[in-house]
């Protein structure tokens, strides 16, 4: 097969045919040792350099531990990382590399491997043979021949680089790698932050470090009648955005910005045959970062065809297509846009934050920290709805605190710190909208004279739970866990131990009011614990705790010695067996935090309880796309009751099967998602003890 392959492309034009270096061929190929054995691989530690360090770089990105550039020289980032994925996979914490830790790194990668595809001219796989056109700053470079496979956009990669030869940047392509060389020259500070590249045939670098893994697809270009190496357009356009080279993509028509000062070299001889359609119309100026995100997505964007998209491109998010329009319907959100987004954040939910943590979106994953600081959900068709409730609440709501417009490019001001967000989604949107016949003339811009739809609910949604207990835990600052008539009210009022950088609530307004009185400061009196109030605290420690080496951190001890204990609240005595029955998502200290409702108590934050017979349900292959569970009648095994899907949290009395089945309890969601039964609904039910599902105990 592999040969085969190899063929086949080697009839493309001779510009794929330059020899890639030696570290690109090890530290890509399918064939790679990366992805093979660790026989023979030497051990590595701090100062190691060469092809080795380079390939165990590039795994360590895929598997989202970045280390960013794979230079080949293994130093403080790539050691760290190395800590990381040992103590994820309960490895000795040494920070070298060694047979066991080259063994668990290839156990890890061997997901990543895919079988590459080649499909004949008369292929039935292959669906909308069409032209496209390629802009590149506003000029028409190339109109290829794209087409759909498995719901997704594939374009002929030779034209893409004929565009980026436009901008200086040569390519080399050997072993199913393509390598963007981008030009010192160029002045391009390329972007090597969260590399996750995920599964595929072929790979995409930008000089030397993998960027991306994509299946590509070898089918035959109808200009040149030959076969040629085709690739996802998506993909392409986020592996490029590294480049600082923007896309925006409608479906047939590409258009490429370029870096702000882009190199002037001529472009490169066209291939014998060149396509020379001209658009049959202007490229439309809507996009879909213009898009109204309050309208429905058309109707063609229906739990069904989500499903059978994400099923295309083997996302383990299969199975949640009516979450996804549940959502839509119920919070008045795009679920076009709830989808891509998704995909984005989540890396078709295969990332280790969605499948540890149910976190689609990648909510309160803040950059210096993003695995540790994101939120864990307790299902992600709750974090589906709960993402809805937050985006059209606070951000596309004409005078909402972070509302600018209810549009992508409205929201990206404030939601992300990527410039690009906006456009990425913009992207997927078009891709989905695309695989099933639609197009952006379906959506809504805005502004637009027509009446915006109003959401069926603006409350925040609840996770339930069926007769899930806890104990309250001890903590230095509380006798028990203090409880509250609401969540807001608990967020505003609580102390929640250490405040630093990015902590929120009314102890950091007392603390700003402290120090304001102390040293005669202007500090704005917000709850933000932001960089003012972290150099107000340093000069506190400077200036009156005489501290040499001031760390900004306000502690519970400065608490205490220079403010007094917090204020009384009633409190839950450690030790104590409470019943939760209603979970929210909420903050605590600045970080995104579950809060637990406690019957004839109030609502409390998740830390001081731990869960006693709550698990998550486990599938064998969370990264596959089998990850929906059917619950079964526990008086008649063959009548199916209810669907749960991967990482969903039940209660049990035992992680133990009996008599071959899980006994579980939970309860209704929505009624959407939940058969039409009442939100809180009890329901028992039996999961089969097949092999293929676990129950994780989860605290």
């Amino acid at each position: 097969m592999k040969t085969h392959r190899l063929l086949a492309i080697m009839t493309l034009p001779t510009l794929l045919s330059v020899a890639v270096p030696a570290t690109i061929y090890a530290q890509t190929s399918s064939t790679t040792a990366s992805t093979t054995t660790t026989a023979g691989q030497p051990s590595l530690q701090m100062g190691s350099k060469g092809d080795a360090v380079v390939q165990l770089q590039n795994d360590l990105n895929a598997l989202g531990f970045t280390v960013g550039q794979a230079d080949g020289d293994f130093g403080s980032q790539t050691a760290a990382q190395v800590k990381a994925f040992q103590a994820a996979h309960h490895l000795t914490v040494d920070g070298g590399v060694g047979p066991e830790t080259w063994s668990a790194l290839t156990k890890a990668m061997s997901a990543f491997q895919s079988q590459p595809v080649s499909l004949p001219a008369s292929s039935k796989a292959v669906t909308h043979m069409e032209t496209k056109q390629i802009y590149y700053n506003g000029k028409l470079i190339t109109s290829p021949m794209g087409f759909t496979y498995n719901s997704t956009d594939y374009m002929p990669i030779w034209y893409v680089m004929n565009t980026l030869d436009q901008m200086g940047f040569t390519h080399t392509w050997s072993n199913n790698v393509w390598n963007i060389i981008i030009p010192s020259s160029a002045g391009v500070n390329i972007d090597y932050s969260k590399i996750k590249y995920g599964k595929g045939s072929t790979s995409i670098a930008i000089n030397g470090t993998v960027v991306a893994r994509v299946d590509g697809v070898v089918h035959v270009d109808p200009a040149s009648n030959k076969a040629t190496m085709f690739m996802p357009t998506w993909y392409v356009m986020n592996a490029l955005q590294r480049s600082g080279i923007q896309s925006d993509w409608q479906g047939t028509t590409w258009k490429m910005t370029p870096p702000p000062t882009p190199p002037s070299t001529p472009p490169s001889t066209p291939p014998s045959t060149p396509p020379t359609t001209p658009p049959s119309t202007p490229p439309s100026s809507s996009t879909y970062h213009n898009v109204d995100l309050r309208f429905p997505a058309p109707a063609d964007v229906n739990a069904s065809s989500i499903d059978q998209y994400l099923l295309n491109n083997k996302s383990p998010m299969t199975g949640l297509g009516v979450s996804f329009m549940d959502a839509q319907n119920t919070y008045g959100v795009d679920a076009n846009y709830l989808v891509s987004h998704a995909i984005l954040e989540s890396y078709w939910g295969q990332s280790q934050i969605s499948l540890q943590k149910n976190n689609l979106f990648g909510y309160g994953a803040f950059d210096s920290n993003p695995g540790t600081d994101a939120g864990m959900f307790p299902s992600e068709d709750y974090a589906i709805r709960f993402e809805a409730w937050e985006v059209r609440n606070n951000y596309l709501e004409p005078g909402a605190s972070l509302y600018v417009k209810p549009t992508l490019d409205g929201m990206n001001v404030h939601y992300a710190t990527d410039q690009q967000w906006a456009q990425s989604i913009g992207s997927l949107m078009g891709q989905f909208a695309s695989s099933i016949g639609s197009s952006i003339n379906d959506y809504q811009q805005y502004p637009s004279s027509q009446t915006v739809p109003q959401p069926q609910s603006r409350v925040e949604p609840v996770f339930y739970f069926n007769g899930a207990t806890g104990v309250v835990l001890s903590n230095q600052f509380y006798n028990g866990v203090p409880y509250f008539s609401d969540m807001g009210t608990g967020m505003d009022s609580m102390f929640f131990g250490p405040l630093r950088l990015n902590s929120a609530g009314q102890a950091v307004r007392e603390v700003q009011t402290f120090l304001n009185q102390q040293l005669g400061l202007k500090l704005t009196v917000d709850g933000q614990f932001g960089p003012a109030t972290q150099a107000a605290v340093k000069q506190f420690q400077s200036q009156v705790m005489n501290m040499a080496q001031p760390d900004g951190v306000w502690s519970y001890q400065m608490w205490t010695q220079y403010m007094g204990t917090p204020a009384s609240l009633p409190t839950i005595p450690q030790g104590t067996t409470v019943t939760v029955d209603q979970v929210k998502q909420g903050m605590a200290g600045g970080l995104v935090m579950p809060w637990y409702h406690i019957p004839n108590f109030g609502w409390v934050d998740s830390e001081y309880v731990q869960l006693t017979n709550v698990y998550r349900v486990q599938v064998g292959n969370q990264g596959g796309t089998q990850t929906s569970v059917p619950v079964y009648n526990p008086s008649n095994p063959s009548q199916q009751i209810a669907t749960l899907h991967n990482g969903d949290f039940v209660v049990s009395g035992s992680p133990s099967p009996t008599n071959g089945m899980y006994q579980i309890k939970i309860a209704a969601q929505t009624p959407a998602v939940s058969g039409g039964k009442a939100p809180g609904t009890p329901i028992s039910g039996v999961i089969p003890a097949n092999g293929s599902v676990t129950l994780v105990s989860q605290h």
